[in-house]
């Protein structure tokens, strides 16, 4: 059975953070492919430094190129409104029948699953990849993952992923501001962003 990472964000742009998590999950879960999934945005969030659905996705489509399992799927931005995890899970599981899907979230993100959109169901039928961020409260996700796979039977994997603390946000405000990012992203995503204007 082949095991399947899901890594979805918006990816305005995609930063090293997103990528440290991605390797993370290729060299400590041996996975067999890692999904990037670019997220569709409401047209009501989209602020005027937003890149265009197209910039985000060639931008992550340009990192995936040089790894062997890291695929893009534009199964969220090819829909036709803003989608919920569980059925684009469900939609992904048609896509690779027999495959063990294994969701990659943020530490900040576990505390609420229950509350998402069919969020118990979506515990109770696939696994997750738990990453550390910057400033997360170990003890409180600790105890998240305990209450979830006792009451779920979901398993939780934590990442030992190298924290890099840096934002989408903070690297558009530093683009605007005429600051060097080169060390904040891919290089191949800084070469896009220069090359095609992004953000400026």
């Amino acid at each position: 059975m082949n095991n399947i990472g899901v890594l979805g964000g918006t990816f305005d742009p995609f930063h090293l953070g997103h990528l440290s998590i991605a390797e993370a999950a290729l060299n400590e879960l041996g996975f067999d492919r890692i999904l990037l999934m670019p997220a569709k945005v409401s047209p009501f969030k989209v602020g005027r430094k937003m890149a265009a659905e197209a910039d985000r996705i060639n931008m992550v489509r340009c990192v995936a190129a040089h790894y062997d399992k890291l695929d893009v799927t534009t199964i969220e931005t090819d829909a036709r409104r803003v989608s919920y995890t569980y059925k684009t899970m469900k939609a992904l599981g048609k896509q690779y029948p027999g495959a063990r899907l294994w969701f990659i979230m943020g530490a900040d993100s576990l505390l609420s699953l229950e509350d998402w959109y069919k969020g118990k169901d979506l515990l109770r039928e696939y696994d997750f990849v738990l990453a550390p961020r910057p400033g997360y409260d170990l003890l409180e996700v600790d105890e998240k993952i305990r209450y979830f796979m006792d009451t779920y039977r979901t398993e939780i994997r934590v990442l030992h992923n190298k924290l890099v603390d840096v934002s989408s946000t903070e690297i558009k405000k530093m683009i605007h501001e005429g600051k060097d990012i080169r060390h904040l992203v891919p290089e191949e995503v800084g070469d896009y962003i220069y090359e095609h204007g992004i953000y400026h």
